[in-house]
């Protein structure tokens, strides 16, 4: 029997990829090698892996988790940053994971190896099939050239991916791509948002799918509804007062400040939780809180956009009539953005219940992985059963979006 590692980069290549292989090798003991040192950031690489694992479950082969190894990629890939795609760097790109994949089949006993790879159309067949046929001779191996793409193989993963809901990524991996392709943009795909999981951020997502392949785990039936919406997030910020920096934060849908700031404030209000400071231009506002800093979430999303900062009661007496403010703000509104609910176990369950993928910047306002999993095992008999559902809905912090969209409690905002 023939024993082939299959090297993969992603679910999405791999879900017809491997399908392929079965095929066309029905007798062969297969498994599967995730290893992508190009991917930036980590938290890309983790969400990869995770749906090319739930491909793989699927399929019943077994799969290895490489280490995220970004340094030495940087190091193989130095001079050659500004290569154009499918250029130098990409070759060094693949025969780091080819190495590395041919390595670990000598140790484990493999007869061959391939790499799902071959599947991307922005990928060279040839290039590829030269450099893995020539590692593959260093280690006594055999270098399986399957063209994926033939006879519809394109629209077959399409379509299976859509099936199974993968996350479909939207660049290789590769930092310099992606500086060549949006030369002077800012690239949200490369930033990683620390302890919070802000909507429609990759770290929400990654959340989602970590829940999801939990629950499949269980054998449990898991459904994610996407929906679109416009997401927002602050570039920077700076506040004065009396010419002194203040720590604060800023409400979600504030608009961005054009140039400087500089103020005074011209009246105060007083609320249960708060002091509210409105300037005398820009229609601007400063929160003084009853209590220590924090980000505040919304309840329902913003219809007015004027910018609204946020300090902490440390700072209550230092705001008054007159008092000088400068502000810098530069925030980013973006329509494309794309959070998702989860559904766990027969949506027609009469009851529910209801968690949230994401939190608020610092990580608070929101619920972990542990909360969620033992809720799920809690009730897993009853969910079994199709008495109760668990929904975790995405984008809670920025109005409660994604429950809204559940609803279908749309409002004309």
């Amino acid at each position: 029997m023939k024993k082939i590692l299959v090297h993969i980069c992603c679910g999405v290549d791999a879900v017809y990829a491997l399908r392929k292989i079965k095929e066309e090798y029905p007798d062969a003991y297969i498994e599967g090698y995730f290893y992508d040192p190009n991917i930036h950031p980590e938290e890309e690489y983790i969400l990869r892996w995770i749906e090319t694992e739930r491909v793989c479950n699927d399929l019943g082969i077994k799969c290895y988790l490489a280490p995220y190894e970004i340094e030495k990629w940087l190091t193989a890939v130095k001079g050659l940053e500004n290569e154009p795609e499918r250029g130098k760097r990409c070759s060094v790109c693949h025969d780091l994971r080819l190495e590395k994949t041919a390595e670990f089949a000598r140790e484990n006993r493999f007869d061959a190896i391939t790499t799902v790879l071959m599947m991307s159309p922005k990928k060279d067949f040839q290039v590829l099939k030269e450099i893995g046929e020539s590692i593959a001779r260093k280690y006594d191996l055999q270098f399986l050239s399957i063209d994926f793409r033939k006879n519809g193989g394109i629209e077959k993963m399409n379509r299976l991916s859509k099936e199974a809901q993968l996350y479909h990524q939207n660049y290789c991996g590769c930092m310099y791509a992606l500086f060549q392709q949006r030369e002077g943009e800012y690239i949200k795909e490369l930033v990683s948002y620390g302890k919070g999981r802000l909507p429609g951020s990759r770290e929400e997502l990654l959340f989602i799918k970590q829940i999801r392949a939990f629950a499949e785990s269980l054998g449990l039936p898991c459904k994610e509804e996407g929906f679109n919406f416009v997401n927002w997030r602050v570039i920077h910020s700076i506040l004065k007062i009396n010419k002194q920096e203040i720590p604060h934060s800023v409400l979600w849908f504030s608009r961005s400040v054009k140039g400087i700031l500089r103020a005074k404030v011209k009246n105060l209000m007083y609320e249960d939780d708060k002091k509210v400071a409105l300037l005398n231009k820009y229609n601007c506002k400063i929160w003084i809180l009853n209590q220590t800093l924090k980000d505040i979430p919304l309840e329902m999303p913003r219809v007015f956009t004027e910018p609204i900062l946020i300090v902490g009661s440390d700072y209550r007496d230092l705001i008054d009539i007159d008092t000088k403010v400068e502000i810098r703000l530069k925030t980013e509104f973006d329509e494309n953005g794309r959070s998702q609910n989860l559904i766990i176990g027969n949506p027609e369950a009469v009851h529910t219940l209801e968690y949230y993928s994401d939190t608020l910047p610092d990580g608070k306002e929101g619920y972990s992985f542990i909360n969620i999993k033992g809720a799920i095992l809690e009730n897993l008999d009853r969910i079994r059963r199709g008495e109760i559902k668990v929904v975790i809905y995405g984008a809670k912090t920025a109005g409660n979006l994604g429950k809204m969209y559940m609803k279908k409690a749309f409002i004309n905002i």
